[in-house]
């Protein structure tokens, strides 16, 4: 039998909640001109010239679940494409191509178990809801991992998930096989390791990329090695590359699967095939608190690293939502004490809720298992709504540049004065000074910009509403 030569291109696709907290709708942003924000020009540039291509049939991928909820929204045939290429793989291979991703983009390791367990069960709900299939993979927000985030996939059914390969501890890892990471309770998780030179050369090189042809002779095939053994191989970039970031990069991603490859007798390839084609798998340890995009570990959305200089602004923000996230925390146990038993499996669910699925009410009336009163019901929606504001905050955008006057940390401040509002609103305490000294230590290098003026102008803007309303 000959040797068979697969090549699998995961592509992570994603977009950050941008909306307002008041009106839902992502304000005007003026760097998108002549579109009306980022997700209308990325879409444009990328989605839609990719699906119309036919290229998320033949990769494997992840949408993230704030971008599948836009894209239904405002551009619903698009994602029908998506979906149907997803079904079109299970048609043929019995297997999709798709798989999921933690819901609003956190850096997991960073936060608390119950966190991680919300951020992957909301996700793994949005994707069911959007693929109307169960995920077998998951891809973690900027492939950040530790061993507990590993824990609670594998508790959650998820078969694998995608790592650099920098990511292994202990030896280096061949990229043309998966590996198993032992859990815990004699569970494990798989997880394919990308090709580090292969996935650089498609990010960062563009002229490797002007013609298909000469990638698949020149890059791809010489990776793989003489031998009788079956061999895989991965290239895992951003989505948003193939037609953003890059301008005709859809077209060379179209050409590279469908011909290019095939020449030099490769097949295409994604992680749940090659999990049926792969019989052994050897035993790898990860590196707790690594990621795919800061080489420090994740100290990029923590504090300062040569990653994103002169970024002293990110610990004392992060302090501040970590100790308003604890607070909140206390209020809503305290708050549902006798009326929820368990609250934060009642928040795991709280999806069924803002996806659209159930009303608020009969949601609290079913979970509670009794009648309660209006007054009861607008306090504890503004308390789950608080807490789903606790979780979007802290979205790896927010702390990804170095700089603090960008949209991205004024949104996750932004997200913290409209969750402190909503607890005031629902019980009357104001929680602004718990975090107010920290959020004035948070200041831009370039400027005077403080996180506190975020705070001040979000909390002004939520005021005013209601005195209007």
């Amino acid at each position: 039998m000959p040797n068979r030569h697969s090549l699998c291109v995961h592509a992570h696709f994603y977009q950050p909640t941008r909306e307002d907290p008041l009106t839902g709708v992502i304000p005007f942003e003026p760097g998108a001109h002549p579109f009306s924000n980022w997700n209308e020009l990325i879409y444009e540039a990328c989605y839609k010239p990719n699906a119309a291509l036919g290229n998320f049939s033949r990769i494997s991928f992840d949408i993230g679940p704030t971008l599948s909820r836009w894209l239904k929204q405002y551009h619903p045939d698009v994602l029908d494409q998506i979906v149907a290429a997803d079904h079109k793989n299970i048609e043929h291979y019995g297997i999709g191509n798709a798989i999921a991703q933690p819901y609003h983009h956190t850096i997991l390791p960073l936060g608390k178990r119950r966190d991680k367990q919300t951020q992957i069960r909301w996700g793994i709900y949005e994707f069911e809801r959007t693929f109307k299939h169960k995920p077998q993979g998951m891809w973690l927000p900027e492939t950040a991992v530790d061993n507990e985030t590993l824990e609670i996939l594998v508790e959650n059914g998820i078969e694998f998930t995608i790592l650099a390969p920098w990511q292994a501890d202990g030896k280096e890892v061949d990229p043309r096989k998966a590996y198993q990471v032992i859990l815990p309770g004699h569970r494990s998780i798989k997880v394919f390791f990308y090709h580090s030179g292969l996935s650089a050369r498609v990010s960062f090189d563009p002229h490797a990329t002007e013609n298909a042809d000469n990638f698949a002779r020149n890059f791809v095939k010489p990776e793989f090695v003489a031998g009788d053994q079956n061999q895989w191989l991965m290239i895992a970039t951003d989505g948003e590359l193939y037609g953003h970031h890059q301008i005709f990069r859809d077209k060379f991603l179209s050409y590279l699967l469908d011909g290019s490859i095939s020449v030099q007798h490769i097949e295409t390839d994604y992680p749940g095939l090659q999990l049926t084609q792969q019989k052994v798998f050897p035993v790898v340890k990860i590196r707790d608190n690594t990621s795919w995009s800061c080489h420090h570990g994740v100290q990029r959305w923590s504090g300062v690293c040569s990653c994103t200089p002169n970024a002293d602004w990110k610990k004392p923000l992060r302090e501040a939502l970590e100790c308003l996230s604890d607070e909140i925390d206390k209020i809503f146990v305290e708050s549902t004490q006798g009326i929820i038993e368990n609250p934060w499996e009642a928040r795991d669910r709280y999806i069924e809720v803002f996806s659209g699925d159930r009303k608020i009410g009969e949601w609290l009336q079913a979970l509670s298992g009794s009648d309660l009163s209006i007054e009861k019901i607008n306090q504890l929606d503004k308390l789950f709504q608080a807490e789903k504001e606790c979780q979007r905050m802290f979205t790896s955008c927010g702390w990804f540049f170095n700089e603090l006057d960008r949209i991205e940390p004024k949104n996750a401040v932004t997200y913290a004065a409209h969750a402190i509002w909503l607890t005031r609103q629902a019980i009357g305490i104001d929680l602004s000074n718990k975090i107010k000294p920290l959020l004035e230590k948070s200041k831009n290098w370039q400027n005077s910009v403080s996180a506190l003026d975020f705070y001040e102008e979000a909390i002004h803007r939520f005021e005013h509403s209601q005195k209007s309303g």
